[in-house]
């Protein structure tokens, strides 16, 4: 049934069942959002464990507050931001820190770009310079690419899933989007069809 609707309207339909108690809905939740959610966490903390038990407590808080859960026109966003908010929250109980994550986090670029679409239309070494360009920005500047183009949030998305105002957002995605271009010994064009082509295979 899920597999026949179109994104937005699957995801609308997994949660309002979800909401009803359907198990079959929530487990279908977790099977499509479970790595989408690891692959993220983990740039944010490399640490398996921690970031495991953190998309784990997002489902189990999903379930356990499903008569309340507001509706959402799009899921994944809800996901990351409760990642995101919970991965910063918990990480002082966690590892028994004075210093706050969301000072000392450091995003990872690792993309381990391997599909076919990917070799057939660009080559090695393109893939490995705009790796090695996004790894050299900015923590907020890589998390607002990846977001905008890895997982296709809005900029009003993104703010919201970072804490920040729109404007901030705009600010971050211009300036990593012009030390890319600066950077890029190929037209502007071809970098940014790169990153949309990622953005379809992540």
């Amino acid at each position: 049934m899920f597999k026949e609707l179109p994104g937005d309207s699957k995801e609308k339909l997994l949660w309002a069942q979800i909401k009803n108690s359907d198990e079959k809905a929530y487990e279908e939740l977790i099977r499509q959002f479970y790595q989408i959610l690891y692959n993220y966490g983990i740039r944010l903390v490399n640490d398996e464990d921690y970031v495991k038990d953190c998309v784990q407590d997002v489902f189990m808080e999903i379930w356990v507050r499903r008569f309340t859960l507001g509706d959402t026109d799009f899921v994944k966003y809800y996901l990351l931001k409760s990642l995101r908010r919970r991965i910063f929250r918990e990480y002082n109980k966690w590892f028994s820190q004075s210093s706050e994550l969301d000072e000392d986090y450091n995003f990872e670029v690792d993309f381990s770009i391997e599909t076919e679409l990917i070799k057939q239309q660009t080559s090695e070494e393109q893939i490995q310079k705009i790796e090695h360009l996004l790894n050299k920005l900015p923590k907020r500047q890589k998390e607002a690419i990846y977001l905008k183009f890895y997982q296709d949030l809005s900029n009003e998305q993104i703010a919201e899933v970072l804490g920040v105002n729109r404007q901030s957002v705009y600010n971050l995605l211009y300036e990593a989007l012009r030390k890319l271009r600066n950077e890029w010994t190929n037209d502007f064009v071809s970098l940014y069809a790169l990153l949309m082509l990622l953005k379809y295979n992540h």
